[in-house]
């Protein structure tokens, strides 16, 4: 009974390893992804330009990041001094059994303080 416990256990252990080694790469390209864009809205809050031409920038950016981004998931907003980017995105997860998607969304707002 005990060896069957400790194969059951292992056996745990395995899928928690395999789920962290399939899960956690697309968890630090979001926080990376983040990091990215709170970076672009500083940025873009100092030197302006059209929110079309914000988001193709930062989906080009994301491809350094393994995150396949449209401009169309991207969406930029201003509203006075303050610069808002915003993304939404799915990334699938194919694990064993149990494939599955995680849905990101991500948000930085700046505000012009030199206006």
């Amino acid at each position: 009974m005990r060896e069957i416990k400790a194969i059951f256990g292992v056996l745990i252990l395995l899928a928690g390893a395999l789920l962290a080694y399939k899960a956690l790469p697309a968890y630090w390209a979001n926080f990376k992804l983040d990091s990215m864009i709170a970076d672009e809205a500083i940025y873009y809050t100092n030197f302006p330009k059209p929110p079309e031409v914000i988001a193709a920038a930062v989906a080009s950016k994301a491809q350094e990041y393994n995150v396949a981004l449209t401009p169309q998931q991207i969406t930029v907003d201003y509203q006075g001094r303050n610069l808002t980017i915003s993304i939404a995105y799915t990334e699938h997860i194919d694990f064993p059994g149990y494939p599955f998607d995680l849905n990101f969304k991500n948000s930085t707002t700046n505000q012009n303080v030199m206006k």
